[in-house]
């Protein structure tokens, strides 16, 4: 973060200044009390599961050079007697808000790339971000700094110097997306697709693509969208509604396209084609999904004026994010596939067909949790993946959550295992039938935690080999 004067921080936020020094030099911005340090300033947000405002006192021992605040209860006084300033606002979450996007403003030059979509979100940006970053400074939010908190967060690391912002965008409640949208000013808009996510909220694909949607409309005019036209709900939008329409499909009817797809070898690979242009590209992670993210990726870097050698070094130098068909082979050769950071109906769907089509000659074991925020319709979506599985070439099924019992039910295999708790998951693995050709693939929301089951039996499995 550039550095701001605390007078016009306070102008920004609506705040009212109560002591300190006007003239502050503001150099960063802290949520986090146990990690703030000297010559921060601190804003004390309330989240899901926490208050900043408790952690007041921690902030100001820690050497935090100011507090941004909003709740009445707090006592500056008594507790804090050494401090340096301290602004009121009438809320911490909005203040915070209103400061990155007028923080992000300041850089007149800079182009900045909205993502979002029900799956594939993080991939595309971390693809994305490896491209430009191969000729320009480019930030990108963290992990999933996607909300309202996050995004924010991540807009305060653009300094002078960057080109290109790529942020992902995520929502869970209708409006989420208009808000955030409207901080960042997006240059470009991303949606990978619309698929079965958040339903609980959204009711359906076309609810998530009506939140979805308001990214696009908060584009700049000079602008462009980026849109995958082999998503049935996507392909329909006009392009005369938008300044400027890039699209991406497999196998073609798209400006970039993929063909000559190989899934099936340790790194699959691809034939990018836009205009007259062509190259292979090998990826570092599987699933014909992934393919779909490169290539929006892909279409969004051509947009802001790359080359395909470029498109071709980012994409093939990219470390796929954690969690994110994370794969793990232990010495005895079992593998172990952790894709478990979230899912929904689709994602879960596309990363099992995914692995079937990366180890045809294997034996595919799945591991899977509870898909959550599916609303009412929970236990018909469950039970539907059953079916599905059932067409797919899978040795065994391993379950554990309350709604995976409808996965179950469905299921016409044998070799199917559900499990009320983790270490029951884990007797249940340590029983399998292991060989070099054995894959597992782990899936699940992550509130299932099914990345720690992943952790443990690989665990296990390479104490075994000792």
């Amino acid at each position: 973060m550039e550095e701001i004067y605390l007078k016009d921080l306070i102008k920004i936020v609506n705040g009212r200044f109560l002591i300190g020094d006007p003239n502050l030099s503001v150099k960063s911005i802290s949520i986090d009390s146990r990690t703030v340090r000297k010559g921060q300033f601190f804003f004390a947000i309330k989240g899901k599961t926490y208050d900043g405002h408790d952690f007041i006192k921690e902030a100001m021992e820690r050497g935090a050079d100011g507090i941004l605040y909003s709740r009445k209860d707090v006592d500056f006084i008594k507790p804090f007697p050494n401090f340096s300033s301290v602004v009121k606002v009438d809320n911490t979450l909005l203040a915070l808000g209103e400061f990155a996007k007028a923080y992000r403003e300041r850089f007149k030059d800079l182009k900045v790339v909205g993502i979002t979509g029900s799956n594939g979100k993080t991939t595309t940006k971390e693809m994305l971000s490896s491209i430009l970053k191969t000729k320009n400074k480019t930030v990108s939010n963290r992990g999933n700094f996607n909300n309202r908190i996050g995004l924010p967060l991540s807009l305060l690391e653009l300094d002078s110097e960057t080109k290109f912002g790529v942020f992902e965008i995520g929502t869970s409640v209708y409006g989420e997306i208009k808000i955030l949208a409207d901080i960042l000013k997006p240059d470009v808009a991303v949606i990978t697709n619309i698929g079965f996510s958040h339903l609980e909220t959204f009711g359906s694909p076309q609810g998530v693509f009506k939140e979805k949607r308001e990214l696009l409309e908060s584009v700049s005019e000079d602008g462009f969208v980026v849109l995958n036209n082999d998503d049935e709900i996507l392909k329909k939008i006009s392009h005369k509604m938008y300044p400027k329409v890039i699209t991406f499909a497999l196998y073609g009817g798209a400006d970039i396209y993929a063909n000559n797809v190989i899934l099936w070898s340790d790194k699959p690979r691809f034939t990018l084609h836009y205009g007259d242009s062509s190259a292979e590209i090998i990826m570092p992670v599987k699933g014909k999904f992934n393919i779909l993210n490169a290539l929006a990726a892909a279409a969004t870097a051509f947009g802001l004026g790359y080359n395909i050698d470029d498109v071709k070094k980012g994409i093939e130098s990219f470390t796929p994010p954690v969690m994110r068909m994370e794969t793990f082979v232990t010495q005895s050769g079992v593998t172990l596939i952790n894709d478990a950071y979230n899912a929904n109906p689709s994602s879960t769907r596309e990363a099992i067909q995914g692995v079937c089509e990366a180890y045809i000659d294997s034996e595919i074991s799945l591991v899977l949790g509870d898909m959550l925020e599916l609303g009412a319709n929970s236990d018909e979506y469950h039970f539907e993946l059953g079916n599905f599985i059932n067409t797919q070439n899978i040795k065994s099924v391993y379950l554990i959550g309350d709604m995976t019992a409808y996965t179950k039910e469905a299921l016409n295999k044998n070799a199917v295992h559900h499990s009320k708790g983790m270490d029951s998951l884990l007797r249940n693995l340590e029983q399998a039938s292991l060989n070099p050709r054995s894959v597992f693939l782990f899936k699940a929301s992550r509130g299932m935690n099914l990345d720690e089951v992943c952790r443990k039996f690989f665990t296990i499995l390479e104490r075994r080999k000792k």
